[in-house]
């Protein structure tokens, strides 16, 4: 480039400084890897550009929300003249204006309208001076956390203004993981460039002193003899400065006078090769402050992070369950000789237990009820395997063994050792007849227009879990009133407060007695009884209910 203009920044504290602009594109915005960042609420994540082209400056938009104006009018792209003064979103909490290349030096003290810091107190000392300026930018870094910020973005900012509160030339970020090891996150220099891991070697010796003594350590070339003090050294390092990154937890048991645990997340620490004068105290201070404002906007981002990812998961959920209720096959059958209803109701969003009714060519009704093992997602696609499989069998017109052994030998072949399901699957036909295998489920329930009742059991293994399973159909005769009530685990292991089952007993009885109403009555007054008694408290299991009412 043929000459170098500058930007003259005043921050809202009076704090300024000069920025020369070096790149063909120089970037500002709100994010921590823009050349200029700039804190205001006014400012978009990558606001806009100064761009040099053609041996002149241009200011660019780059698609903020609330625009970039020069000397009060908005621009979205235009040439830079000589004191233009740079406002970002129409906020003037940031001073910035432009300087020419070839503007006398003298203007640089003056061009700026904005308060100063060699001005706001003439008789400061340098030191006061240099105090005030680390003082802004700490309360600068604070205000900064309430922006919404990316966990890299937090890193980034900690570290550049920690290098520069310490006068230092490089800093370092180390956070502990869940195996309990500090892990490198984060490396940059006093020009805000990234440092490689491999090209930053630090004192292992200060950082484990901080580790073990959840103190800050403070060492620089001519201190006291001491092992820390020596691996400085042999570094080449003048100064090292190293400060526990701690995050106070509120307890199960605390009181007026109960302090937080103190939890060591992390270190932030910092190096220099050349001299540096002495940290003072308040330099000292507000870097220790600097250090737990930053754990606390860890633990915050931590936490807006993993409400974002629950709220995705719980998105992608609801889809999964929208897209498996679609899928559900009708809930009822009826006919001039029986009534068919079922209802199913996930502990999760989506389901393992799962039900079909169909229509079969011959004029029968075929009936399936089943529970995959295991919750969720992955119980949720066997399943779904398992009913196309049965839907495609009963469909040819194979009895409810045959379905039952293809299902087996497909969940075998195709899936892990431990998923398996166990099933439920019977044919009824017009005349009472009623052909079913019974696969390591919950017998189902016959309960007799007389009262007497009968459990629909069989020895046969859960299906997916041996290739040599083999599976036999039973029959029986149903009479007109009689009821067939098959369910899911879920019903008879559903628990209340006291932790007491509903239990087989409970639910043989309420069908019993239930045989004069409706199919879809007793169903009904099955939920309603078993929501009644767990009070609404959630359950562990999924709820599936089948009823068939002969008339």
């Amino acid at each position: 480039m043929e000459k170098t203009a500058r930007l003259k920044v005043t921050d809202a504290f009076g704090v300024q400084k000069i920025l020369p602009l070096l790149k063909p594109v120089f970037t500002i915005g709100r994010k921590v890897d823009n050349d200029l960042q700039v804190m205001s609420n006014g400012a978009s994540r990558h606001h806009g550009s100064i761009i040099y082209e053609n041996g002149v400056y241009l200011l660019v938009d780059t698609g903020s929300k609330r625009g970039t104006f020069i000397n009060g009018e908005r621009v979205e792209r235009t040439e830079l003249h000589h004191l233009d003064r740079i406002s970002l979103g129409g906020v003037d909490d940031y001073q910035i204006q432009f300087i020419a290349s070839d503007a006398p030096v003298e203007l640089f003290s003056s061009a700026a309208t904005g308060p100063q810091v060699a001005s706001a107190e003439p008789r400061l000392s340098a030191t006061a001076k240099e105090q005030l300026k680390n003082l802004a930018r700490y309360v600068e870094v604070n205000q900064a956390f309430k922006f919404s910020l990316t966990p890299n973005d937090v890193l980034r900012l900690i570290v550049d203004a920690a290098v520069e509160l310490a006068a230092a030339e490089r800093g370092l970020i180390l956070l502990i993981n869940q195996e309990g090891k500090l892990t490198f996150k984060v490396a940059r220099d006093n020009k805000r460039n990234n440092v490689p891991r491999k090209d930053f070697a630090l004192s292992t010796s200060i950082v484990k002193q901080v580790v073990r003594k959840q103190q800050t350590a403070v060492l620089k070339v001519g201190d006291e003899p001491s092992d820390t003090a020596h691996s400085v050294m042999f570094l080449g390092l003048r100064t090292a400065i190293c400060v526990p990154l701690i995050r106070f937890q509120m307890q199960d048991k605390m009181d007026a006078t109960s302090d937080g645990r103190r939890e060591l997340i992390g270190v932030l620490y910092l190096d220099s090769r050349a001299v540096t004068g002495k940290l003072s105290q308040t330099s000292l201070k507000l870097l220790e402050s600097l250090a737990f404002e930053a754990s606390k906007a860890f633990e915050n981002v931590r936490l807006m992070h993993e409400s974002q990812e629950k709220q995705k998961l719980e998105r992608e959920f609801q889809t999964a369950r929208e897209v498996q209720v679609a899928l559900m096959p009708v809930n009822s059958v009826k006919s001039e000789r029986f009534d068919l209803v079922a209802h199913s109701i996930p502990c999760r969003y989506v389901a393992g237990d799962f039900y079909d009714l169909m229509r079969l060519p011959d004029g029968r009704v075929a009936l399936t009820l089943a529970d995959v093992s295991g919750k969720g997602i992955s119980a949720a696609l066997l399943a779904a395997v398992a009913q196309g499989v049965i839907e495609a069998q009963f469909s040819a017109g194979h009895s409810p063994a045959e379905v039952a052994g293809t299902l087996n030998r497909v969940i075998v072949n195709r899936s892990d050792a431990n998923r398996f399901l166990t099933m439920f699957c019977a044919v009824v036909d017009s005349d009472g007849g009623l052909a079913w295998v019974n696969a390591g489920h919950n017998p189902s329930i016959l309960a007799r227009r007389d009262g007497q009742t009968e459990e629909l059991a069989t020895k046969s293994l859960v299906v997916g879990a041996f290739d040599f399973a083999e599976y036999h159909v039973s029959h029986t005769r149903l009479g007109p009133g009689d009821v067939v009530f098959s369910f899911s685990d879920g019903v008879t292991e559903a628990v209340n407060s006291s932790g007491e089952l509903f239990g087989d007993e409970r639910l043989l009885e309420l069908v019993r007695t239930s045989v004069s109403l409706t199919a879809e009555k007793i169903k009904d007054r099955v939920l309603k009884e078993l929501l009644a008694f767990t009070s609404g408290l959630p359950q562990g299991d999924d709820v599936t209910v089948v009823a068939l009412k002969m008339k």
